[in-house]
């Protein structure tokens, strides 16, 4: 048979996957890029940070430990020191100069400490000078332990500018109020006297950040061809698996058909021969079970009560011969031949099969109210009641003997249990008494197949349940099978 070449017919959805694909990692790239904006800012605002805490650190560790000292030195504390003896320059000065040579180590950054209230030699360069000044102003008065800052873009440079409150400390206080040149002589601790502001250049670290980013881009575009590389080989892979499923199942299809075909051809003859022989074997039973009824009556005279006996156990031997076959063809036609299922009451059921088996008057059959209803093969329900009871009349050992027939929910089954106060079953022969062809009496003290409970096992298995024995010698014996109340349908039959 030629491989067949079929198309994959999933073409657009492998397009859509390759497209959703292409646009994950276009995502991909964007969110890092807006990763890595946010980790640029973060560390920006943390830098400012640091370095506007450390020069408000400095500049207290100043006032407090140098001007202090210096003072009680006679040194004049003073903005311009470098021109006069004895002096050294003003906490907020030096704080600047640090500021600006700190900014010479980290790129273009620089610091400021301003205020609305300049000293007279910083009138040119002091007070609030823009609206970012303004606001930070605005907003530090108000909010002075919180910081206020903002990024820029001013011809394609972007930079933070990050500002503190410098307020007025206890110390100080007099220091300002007294001073000659103070602008304003009413100052109380705690005042907002100034703002420090920090101003950082972020071109370069946007720049290093660029060039990881492009690193980024890079190796997605790499996942992604590969990513593409992997898809068509899986697709290419996918195709030929198809093609390969489609020719085996279609290689398997006709091996199945034929074997459908095979099997449906084999069931004929099988019945045809079970049908053939069951004929061919009982014609000549019956002939000679009659031919014995004649030569008994020609020769009534004659007979001995020996012959006599003879001729009864010759047609015996022939009655059991014609139920052995027909045993067997009835075991040999479950799960073969097709029953029709009906809705069947079991109550009814167990009467009507009671009622054929015809036991002694003084004999006793119980059956528990509250039998179900359910839809199962009729015919086949009722070998299974019809051999269970059967059995226990037939063996019983005497005529006032009882059967109990009871049920119980079991889930997706109903358990029916056959309780008689019969013999019983000795427990070594519980697994020998379903073999076909094995009775536990000889068979001309009770005439048996050894069919029967072989055929009740077969037909209970076939629809899915079980059948167990309990019992003892003299103790009596009880049958539980179970059975489904959804019909198993046998698709082979």
């Amino acid at each position: 048979m030629d491989t067949p070449q079929h198309p994959l017919k999933n073409w657009p959805l492998i397009l859509i996957l390759l497209l959703l694909f292409f646009c994950a990692t276009l995502a991909a790239v964007w969110h890092v890029s807006r990763l890595q904006s946010k980790l640029i800012e973060s560390t920006a605002i943390k830098d400012a940070r640091l370095l506007s805490d450390a020069l408000a650190e400095f500049r207290t560790l100043y006032t407090s430990e140098v001007v202090k000292t210096a003072k009680q030195h006679g040194l004049d504390i003073t903005h311009d020191y470098a021109t006069k003896k004895n002096a050294i320059p003003l906490p907020a000065t030096l704080s600047m100069l640090l500021g600006e040579k700190l900014g010479e180590h980290t790129s273009g950054s620089k610091t400021t400490l301003y205020s609305p209230y300049p000293f007279p030699w910083r009138q040119k360069t002091g007070g609030l000078r823009d609206q970012y000044q303004e606001e930070a102003w605005q907003s530090l008065a108000q909010n002075p332990d919180q910081p206020f800052y903002r990024f820029t873009e001013d011809n394609d440079h972007k930079r933070l500018r990050y500002a503190i409150a410098d307020v007025m400390r206890p110390a100080c206080v007099e220091c300002h109020n007294t001073h000659p040149d103070t602008p304003k002589n009413d100052w109380k601790a705690g005042d907002l006297r100034g703002i420090l502001e920090v101003d950082l250049s972020l071109d370069q670290v946007i720049a290093q950040t660029q060039t990881d980013l492009k690193g980024t881009i890079a190796i997605f575009g790499s996942i992604a061809l590969l990513g593409v590389i992997g898809i068509g080989s899986v697709i290419g892979k996918l195709r030929r698996t198809s093609v390969e499923l489609q020719y085996r199942v279609q290689e398997r299809t006709t091996e199945l058909a034929e074997k459908a075909q095979e099997l449906e051809r084999s069931n004929h003859e099988l019945s045809q021969f079970a049908y053939v022989t069951s004929h061919d074997l009982k014609a000549p039973l019956r002939a000679i079970a009659n031919l014995s009824q004649w030569i008994e009556e020609d020769l009534e005279e004659c007979l001995t009560s020996e012959t006599r006996k003879q001729m009864v156990l010759l047609r015996g031997r022939v009655h059991r011969m014609e139920a052995l076959i027909e045993g067997i063809l009835e075991y040999s036609r479950v799960g073969r031949v097709s029953v029709d299922v009906t809705e069947v009451d079991i109550g009814a059921l167990l009467l009507e099969t009671v009622e054929t088996l015809a036991p002694p008057k003084t004999f006793r059959v119980d059956i528990d109210p509250g039998m179900p209803v359910l839809n199962a093969a009729r015919v086949r329900l009722s070998q299974v009641f019809a051999n269970l009871i059967g059995n226990a009349i037939k063996y019983r050992e005497r005529d006032d003997g009882h059967i109990q027939v009871s049920v119980n929910d079991a889930g997706d089954f109903y358990r029916f249990s056959i309780i008689d106060d019969g013999p019983g079953i000795p427990k070594a022969f519980h697994d020998k008494v379903f073999q076909i062809f094995q009775t536990l009496q000889a068979r001309d003290t009770i005439e048996s197949t050894g069919v029967g409970l072989t055929l009740v096992k077969k037909i209970v298995e076939e629809q899915g349940g079980s059948i167990e024995l309990e019992s003892s010698e003299g103790q009596g014996a009880t049958f539980h099978f179970s059975w489904p109340k959804q019909p198993v349908i046998n698709h082979d039959a």
